[in-house]
C-alpha cells in the first residue's frame, strides 16, 4: 500500500480521533514533509501504520491531538 520507506519519513506517535479512540503507531510522510506541512498540505489523509503492523489511511479531519513518541523526530518537528 505505501511507497517504498525508504523514500519516506516515520514519525511514532499516538493519534487521539475526534471519535474518542486512540491509537498507536508511525506516520508515513515523504522525504520532503514533516508532520506541519503533511497537515498543512492538500491531501484530506495521512498514511499510518498501526503498531501491530496493519496499514491504513487516516483523515486530517479526523484527528484531534498528535502526540510525538519518537524523541528524535519530535526534535525535527520543531
Amino acid at each position: 500500500m505505501f511507497n517504498n520507506e525508504s523514500d519516506r519519513k516515520s514519525y511514532d506517535v499516538q493519534l487521539l480521533l475526534s471519535d474518542g479512540r486512540s491509537v498507536q503507531g508511525t506516520l508515513m510522510l515523504p522525504m520532503s514533509s514533516d508532520i506541519k506541512r503533511a497537515l498543512s498540505g492538500d491531501s484530506p489523509i495521512l498514511e499510518f501504520m498501526h503498531s501491530d503492523g496493519r496499514e491504513s489511511m487516516i483523515a486530517k479531519a479526523a484527528i484531534v491531538e498528535i502526540i510525538v513518541l519518537d524523541k528524535a523526530a519530535s526534535q525535527a518537528a520543531a
